[in-house]
């Protein structure tokens, strides 16, 4: 009999092995056989569900930015006021755990690739635009007497800056600071936006 593969989980196996490359060696360091050693496979596994190293380099990124998104989604799927609603969404972008710590190490290394790299600046944008959206939708929540597209580009600057830096020294005091800093720019926002 065949043994059933299940390639979904075989397709995450390897991007968690490019995370792990990724998180030590930069995206510079990325390369099939690497992986294939994260991964404990060989490269033709690899070149079975990702033909090339930019097929696997764009999964990894899509995969950091959907594992945010469903956070999110689940998040935004509770019955929250919405200023705890917009207050957790923001803290769900910081590198506060973990998971997101190294998530952030993909996205930097993603960041900084993208800016001489034109298909990975392209999927950055459209990611980056569905975070304003999904940001502007909960500011008008919260500020409707605001430009709430104005205001979620400022925040999410504010999430990436703070984040970067958090990410890159993510001791205990960086992420409260984080989360202290961000929640008195989302009261600044509700006050100049004119609602509770």
């Amino acid at each position: 009999m065949p043994k059933i593969v299940d390639h979904k989980a075989r397709r995450a196996e390897l991007v968690e092995a490019s995370w792990k490359v990724i998180e030590t060696e930069g995206l510079d360091g990325l390369t099939m056989r690497k992986v294939a050693s994260a991964a404990g496979c060989t490269t033709g596994r690899i070149t079975h569900y990702f033909p090339d190293r930019e097929a696997l380099v764009l999964a990894a990124l899509r995969a950091a930015n959907e594992a945010a998104k469903a956070r999110t989604t689940a998040l935004l799927a509770k019955d929250l006021p919405p200023r705890a609603r917009l207050q957790k969404c923001v803290e769900e972008g910081l590198p506060l755990d973990k998971q997101r710590q190294r998530e952030w190490k993909v996205w930097i290394a993603f960041w900084t690739a993208a800016a001489s790299d034109p298909q990975l600046a392209r999927e950055n944008a459209i990611q980056t635009e569905a975070w304003v959206d999904a940001l502007a939708a909960l500011i008008a929540d919260v500020a409707p007497g605001c430009d709430a597209g104005h205001e979620a580009r400022i925040l999410m600057g504010a999430i990436n800056g703070i984040g970067l830096l958090t990410a890159i020294s993510p001791t205990k005091q960086n992420r409260a600071g984080a989360v202290e800093t961000l929640a008195l720019h989302v009261e600044g926002l509700i006050a100049r936006g004119g609602s509770d």
